[in-house]
């Protein structure tokens, strides 16, 4: 598809996990010439691919539609792109239902690899990391602070190559040079040189899946991508306000649930 220039979508999700795959492989396809443009699904469409997405980006000029951290049981969406005539590429980690998507060219999941295999743990942003270490593979290996930001927001197993591509990401993280992290960081208030895995899992993880529960996560996969530092900085705050308005709802729910516990003690 590359070779014929032939426009290649990356369908996302809008949890961190699905944000951080799908910046990684947009980076990656356009490291290795492609035509590449991505669509994360809001929270109204729900996860999943969907039919009206799937004939938008085939609309938008797609040929070739590969899914991130989703679509292993996307049967009849996947049937419906083969129809339109773009050619379904599946990169998931969830547990695939008794048959694969017959529609797709290839289905990348670590599920299906023998039992005990050292990649059986990759997240979602792992399984696109393999994919763009065939596509691109110094691009992918420039992509670790997105695996680290990915896999331990999503509560991937630190066991085998999961334990060791977080490792490295959590140093590339130390020491990124992306202005969307930077920005997030300095709103945050974190030192870089002392992030570790806490950060990601209770500050940084968080805030990336307030867009996708609040707002659009496409905004997430702008933040981690764009290369201007003023977009960065806007994009940032935008996410500090989000973050700020889920903590408050998330009190407001805890506070009116222990109230009903103490009106009610059998609840």
């Amino acid at each position: 598809a590359i070779d014929r220039g032939e426009a290649v979508a990356v369908w996302g999700d809008f949890d961190a996990d699905g944000q951080t795959a799908t910046a990684l492989l947009v980076e990656a396809l356009l490291a290795a010439g492609a035509d590449a443009f991505f669509h994360v699904p809001g929270r109204d469409e729900g996860h999943g691919v969907h039919r009206d997405g799937v004939q938008r980006l085939v609309q938008r000029g797609a040929r070739v539609i590969v899914t991130v951290d989703t679509g292993v049981t996307a049967h009849r969406a996947l049937a419906y792109a083969s129809e339109l005539g773009a050619t379904p590429i599946v990169t998931d980690h969830h547990v695939p239902g008794s048959d694969l998507p017959a529609a797709a060219y290839a289905v990348v999941n670590p599920h299906r690899l023998p039992p005990g295999h050292s990649l059986a743990h990759l997240t979602g942003v792992g399984v696109a990391h393999a994919l763009a270490r065939a596509l691109a593979p110094r691009a992918a290996d420039g992509a670790l602070d997105l695996v680290a930001l990915g896999t331990v927001a999503d509560v991937g197993t630190l066991l085998d190559d999961n334990r060791y591509l977080v490792q490295r990401g959590l140093q590339a993280l130390r020491d990124t040079t992306r202005p969307g992290l930077l920005a997030l960081y300095q709103a945050a208030d974190l030192a870089p040189h002392g992030i570790d895995e806490d950060h990601i899992g209770f500050v940084l993880g968080p805030r990336l899946n307030a867009l996708g529960r609040l707002a659009d996560a496409t905004a997430g996969v702008e933040l981690l991508t764009t290369t201007d530092v003023l977009r960065a900085r806007i994009l940032a705050t935008e996410v500090e306000g989000l973050n700020a308005r889920r903590q408050w709802l998330t009190k407001q729910v805890m506070d009116a649930a222990l109230a009903q516990i103490e009106r009610d003690p059998a609840l």
